[in-house]
Order: structure tokens, then sequence, then C-alpha cells
């Protein structure tokens, strides 16, 4: 096996945890460990490729370059400066900083950056009479610094570049969309792995459809878009692309049907859209259709059913309460065989919905707290 050398962070949505752990393991990283929002594990540089490309829940890929403690400023800038950091950044490169929690003995954000970036372009600047530039955009190097407790200082290469929950599939988008990483997070904790017929109907901009397609049919989620390690000095063309061209091999039709619906066409068609870009398309089926006059895809055969409906923090349905009355319903009267899950902010309007649920999970959709609630729906389903 492979040495496993570099210490990689993988942060996370609240509540994601234990699912990205499971994804890292089958990747095949080592020593797995769960924090909070975050997952630490090890491994080499091929899978830092593999991570990036393959990870559904994954917000980042940060690579542990140095850990230290500092009990001022000045002794960060001599730190930092001190650093080679010649092996990952050229000096006509650019280079980005960000800064998570600066730590009680330090200043803001803003000014542990401009120190970072301070003390790189300073050496630089001795050592070659030219120095890296700052790129907001697209950065050649993107450094990522935490500075917790009593000055304990993690370094670290993102070798992400944007973030991992932008797949590149989705443009335009619906009233309040769900995060691409939240949604993949959803159906791993709802067991979905392709090998049943799958709903969502209310699709909205078709995200929960997309991370279920390209899930059903074994699509990386990161084929659409490029990531940052590529622009790093000893990044390995010949390696990466051999690993794209594994991941394009594995791709197959989704066994079971896949099925979304939403009773606003607009929302139809940017899902229409969305699909298409993620090249699932072909594998969805969409129908401009209310909830209450839908019919399961597979008669009564059963099934598994996401969705994230209106919860009047966000979106004004009216009565927020009788229309989750009206989802209970139907789930009664339609759904019988499926499993179903919603997730929803609003407390009072999931007691509407008049179904007992066998599971809720803490979930942060956006900046709100919500819960990701399970239902049962069987013959005769009780309330």
């Amino acid at each position: 096996m492979p040495q496993h050398d570099l210490t990689l962070a993988l942060p996370t949505l609240m509540g994601l945890e234990d699912v990205l752990a499971e994804e890292a393991r089958a990747l095949g990283l080592t020593e797995v460990e769960t924090g909070r929002r975050v997952v630490t594990a090890k491994g080499n540089m091929d899978l830092v490729y593999r991570a990036n490309l393959e990870l559904r829940t994954a917000v980042r890929v940060l690579v542990t370059l140095d850990t230290f403690r500092v009990t001022y400023e000045q002794s960060l800038y001599d730190r930092l400066r001190a650093t080679n950091w010649r092996p990952y950044l050229a000096p006509e490169g650019s280079l980005l900083i960000d800064v998570v929690d600066p730590g009680r003995w330090f200043r803001n954000t803003h000014f542990i950056a401009q120190l970072t970036k301070d003390a790189i372009v300073d050496q630089f600047r001795d050592k070659y009479g030219t120095r890296p530039s700052v790129d907001k955009g697209q950065p050649d190097l993107r450094i990522h610094l935490r500075i917790a407790g009593e000055g304990e200082v993690t370094l670290s290469l993102d070798s992400s570049g944007d973030g991992l929950h932008r797949r590149g599939y989705r443009r335009r988008t619906g009233e309040a969309p769900i995060n691409e990483v939240l949604a993949a997070g959803m159906l791993a904790i709802a067991g979905y792995r392709g090998e049943q017929p799958f709903v969502d109907p209310m699709c909205g901009s078709g995200t929960i459809l997309a991370e279920a397609a390209m899930n059903a049919t074994h699509r990386a989620p990161g084929l659409l878009r490029s990531f940052g390690f590529e622009r790093w000095p000893d990044f390995d063309q010949a390696t990466w692309s051999s690993i794209r061209q594994e991941a394009l091999n594995r791709i197959r039709t989704a066994p079971f049907a896949i099925l979304g619906a939403d009773i606003d066409g607009v929302a139809i068609a940017i899902s229409r859209a969305t699909l298409d870009r993620a090249g699932v398309l072909p594998q969805v089926t969409l129908r401009q259709s209310a909830f209450a006059e839908l019919q399961p895809p597979d008669g009564k055969g059963g099934g598994l059913l996401v969705t994230n409906p209106p919860y009047e923090l966000r979106m004004q349905t009216g009565d927020i309460e009788g229309f989750y009355r009206e989802i209970g319903d139907t789930f009664k009267q339609h759904w019988a065989g499926y499993t179903a899950w919603l997730i929803s902010a609003n407390p009072s309007a999931v007691k509407s919905v008049g179904l007992r649920t066998s599971q809720k999970v803490p979930l942060m959709n956006g900046p709100v707290e919500a819960r990701f609630c399970r239902y049962e729906l069987y013959a005769g389903t009780a309330s």
C-alpha cells in the first residue's frame, strides 16, 4: 500500500460528519476521525486527487503543511516567512489566504490574512527579486490558516480551489436552492444508493434530483470542474488523467426510475437545465404536477422519496400548516410502501404532517437549523 504521509482535513456541514467519514474510508483514506464539521484522515497525493473528484459530502480537501504554536503576531510572521513556499508556488504565481478562527491572541481574520501574505511575499522578494500576487478569483495557491485555543496554528494548502459544493451543473436556481453537499448528505442519511425508485415531488431547481441521479449512475461529483491542485507546481497530469478516466469508466445507467415533479413550470424548466448540465437528464423523468396529483413511478412497488418543501422561513405559501397537512394526507393516500424524508426548519408545520416520524436528524440548511424527518409509509399508515 502506498505510504499515507499526508494529513488531510475535510470540512463538511453540521450533521454530515459521520456520512463523510464513511465516504473517506470507502475511498481508501486511513486514520479517519470525526470532529465538529470536519473529518481528518491520512492519505497520499493520489487520494487527494480522488477525494476532490469523488467525495460527495466534503466542502474542501485541505492538506496540512505545518502545525505550530505562536503567542504573538511577530512570531506568526517569522514562522510563515521561514516556511519554504517554493514547492507550492512559483515566484510569479498568485495566492489567496483564508483565515478561520484567528484566536484570542490575535486581531481579526483580515489582519492575519494580510500578515500571512506579507510573510510569503517578503520571502519571495528576498530570494527571487519578484513576488506572487493576490488573486481572489483563481489563485495558483489557496492557503488555509486556522488559529485556535492558545495560538495553536494549523497551516494547510487548499487542494480544492472553489468549494466542492460547486459541482459545475447549477446556474439559475429557484427561490430557495439547497446546497449540493447538503443534498448529497441527505441522500446518504436516507440510505440511497440508486437501487430503488426515487422521487422528489417538490424538486425546485433540481439539486436533490441531480445528486440522486449522479449517485445512481455512479457519476463522480467533480467531473465537471477543475481543482486547485491542478495549478500546483508538482501536479501530476498523467496520474490525474488516469483517475478521471477510471471515474468515467464507472458510470452506468440508473437501474431504477428517478422522478422529479413541481407544481411550478419555471421550476421544472430550471430542473431540466440543471440535470442536462449534470449529464443526467436522460436518467430522470420530470413532470409539472402538484404533489397531491402525482403518482409513484412504479405503481405499488415502493421506493424512496426525499424532498425540501417550503417551510415559510424561506418561502411564503400562505397556510403553511395546511400545506403540510396536505403533504401528510398525500403520503397516506398515494405513497404506501415508500420511505419518505423531508427537511424543514418549521417544527409546527412538521407536526401538521400528522404522521409519526421514525427519525429526526438535525442539519443546517444554509444558516437555518432544520430537521430531516423520516416517515415509513406502510399501507394504512398510522398517525
